[in-house]
């Protein structure tokens, strides 16, 4: 966890807290630009995903990922039936 704490600059001292502590969740140690998704083979596509700079050492150089391939993806609102606002 990383955390900051932050001063009260304006506002009443007396209401108001003079000092607030903040923690917020770390990072992912391991950062991966994403690849392109193969074409679907055996009902399965993969991935291969590339290290960023910046990101662990002990992380893995490349990581890929598999995923099942879905039918067909139907399209948003397909055979329906148009929204009317009601008057």
């Amino acid at each position: 966890m990383r955390s900051r704490t932050l001063t009260l600059k304006k506002g009443d001292q007396k209401t108001c807290e003079p000092t607030k502590t903040m923690q917020k969740k770390c990072r992912k140690a391991c950062r991966y630009e994403r690849g392109t998704w193969s074409e679907c083979a055996q009902n399965q596509m993969t991935r291969k995903d590339k290290l960023k700079p910046n990101s662990d050492s002990s992380c893995e150089q490349t990581r890929q990922i598999t995923k099942k391939c879905n039918g067909s993806k139907p399209t948003k609102g397909k055979g329906k039936s148009p929204r009317r606002n009601r008057q």
